[in-house]
């Protein structure tokens, strides 16, 4: 048996109703077909990798986490990450399959829209395209088990990783134990209880107490006690300014500058300031300075817009909501918190 790691935030809007229903899916729907599929079935690597060059005219590295999906094995164990959270689910089939052959007339997104099918691809009710090819029958083993209760350094480091999959047959032991906790109800250490318990009311602190100014100078001072040498709040009226960062965070050690755009809301933040952030840090990436450059986004609010993900995740940028920036705060120290 074998233990894997499978994102499926492509397309969320369908994967997740998918698994619910008992599928594992990715993308590459381009090349959903049974002939790709025989192929790679056959260990055919070359025709593979030549069918990316012959559709898209190159040969991408993210066509491993496809090659990957078509290796799960019957029985083997697939940890599936989430916001904050994981799931732990089963390998019931003996190979892949493709995703036209799953019959749809039930199947709706996660907001209860139907979804149509021209015989190869997904569409929305809308005409919207699901970017998605391939399916794995699967047994949901173990749902939204929390990350900061039971998982490990190690096994909460490699959830981080960007790319769809990977092996994580080194990490079986923390994946077991993981569960183990979980069924027991036994969280790890005392800091993700208390982190639990009081994430809450320093946002609700946050919200009730601040104002838009007052919540960039909290951000401010987080950078502070991390260790940023200087902050600064940028005028928001400079000359010429392209995009727009509340706060700059220079670490000089690291060579490091963080660009961040505060979002003191509620509800789920549009794209707006994700292209803003963006827009700032692209106008400064000109500079050769040698320093690396990463844009943030830290918001009292709950979420994300689908679209904003989608634009973060494109361009790097780290989302950060209102429950992450509390547990930061908390990790941080609260002797900063003098605002």
């Amino acid at each position: 048996m074998n233990y894997w790691l499978h994102r499926i935030s492509h397309h969320a809007e369908l994967s997740r109703p998918l698994l619910d229903k008992g599928y594992l899916s990715i993308g590459f729907s381009d090349f959903s077909n049974k002939e790709f599929l025989s192929q790679a079935l056959q260990g055919n690597k070359s025709y593979f990798d030549q069918q990316f060059q012959d559709y898209w005219g190159y040969v991408p590295r993210m066509r491993q986490n496809l090659w990957r999906f078509f290796q799960f094995e019957k029985g083997d164990f697939v940890l599936i990450p989430g916001q904050g959270n994981f799931t732990v689910c089963e390998i019931l089939d003996d190979s892949p399959f493709l995703i036209q052959e799953l019959q749809v007339d039930l199947l709706t997104t996660w907001d209860g829209r139907p979804v149509d099918s021209d015989g190869t691809l997904l569409y929305s009710n809308q005409g919207v395209r699901f970017d998605l090819g391939f399916l794995r029958k699967v047994k949901i083993l173990h749902h939204s088990i929390p990350r900061d209760k039971f998982a490990g350094a190690a096994l909460t480091a490699r959830m981080k990783i960007r790319q769809t999959n990977t092996s994580i047959n080194d990490l079986w032991v923390q994946v077991d134990r993981a569960i183990q906790f979980f069924l027991e109800n036994k969280p790890i250490d005392l800091h993700a209880i208390l982190l639990e318990k009081t994430h809450e009311l320093v946002l609700t602190s946050i919200k009730q107490e601040l104002n838009p100014q007052k919540f960039e100078s909290l951000i401010a001072g987080f950078f502070k006690k991390t260790g940023a040498n200087t902050v600064t709040i940028p005028s928001k009226n400079a000359k010429d300014k392209e995009g727009d960062a509340d706060i700059v965070a220079v670490f000089e050690s690291l060579k490091l500058i963080i660009y961040t755009q505060a979002k003191f809301q509620q509800g789920a933040i549009n794209e707006t300031g994700i292209q803003q952030i963006l827009e700032y840090k692209n106008s400064q990436d000109s500079l050769d300075d040698g320093y690396t450059k990463i844009p943030w986004v830290i918001t009292t609010a709950d979420s994300f817009s689908d679209l904003a993900q989608k634009i973060a995740q494109q361009n790097q940028i780290q989302l950060i909501n209102g429950k992450e920036f509390s547990a930061m705060v908390l990790n941080c120290g609260i002797d900063f918190l003098r605002i």
